[in-house]
């Protein structure tokens, strides 16, 4: 299986944040997606649009290379741990602030928290 992203997730990835950087907000041509839970290979479950961001090209080198850029990007929500639910783990993102992004497109304030009864 081919890890590419599929244009499909693009598209919809376009739609939700427009070609906007999550890191910084910006728009360009060298706009790149960005997998929050990475990893090689052509596991399924890589391309949900939950798990996608647009991140400049040099900084999503610079994620996968510097340990402190990594770091950042951890703190961020930007990167995530092989086990975790994207749709259940917040991201700081530049275009919409903290929230929680769904597969199905919506993004879901997470400041301030929901409140959850026991």
């Amino acid at each position: 299986m081919s890890s590419q992203t599929p244009a499909a997730l693009l598209a919809a990835l376009e739609d939700r944040d427009g070609r906007r950087s999550a890191w910084t907000g910006n728009e360009g041509d060298t706009l790149v997606p960005q997998h929050r839970q990475g990893g090689m290979g052509g596991r399924k479950s890589k391309h949900r649009l939950s798990n996608v961001v647009w991140l400049e090209s040099e900084i999503n080198g610079l994620i996968e290379s510097d340990p402190g850029w990594q770091a950042e990007a951890v703190q961020r929500g930007i990167k995530i741990g092989g086990h975790d639910d994207p749709e259940l783990v917040e991201v700081r993102h530049a275009v919409h602030g903290l929230v929680l992004l769904r597969d199905d497109g919506q993004v879901v304030s997470a400041w301030p928290a929901p409140v959850v009864w026991p």
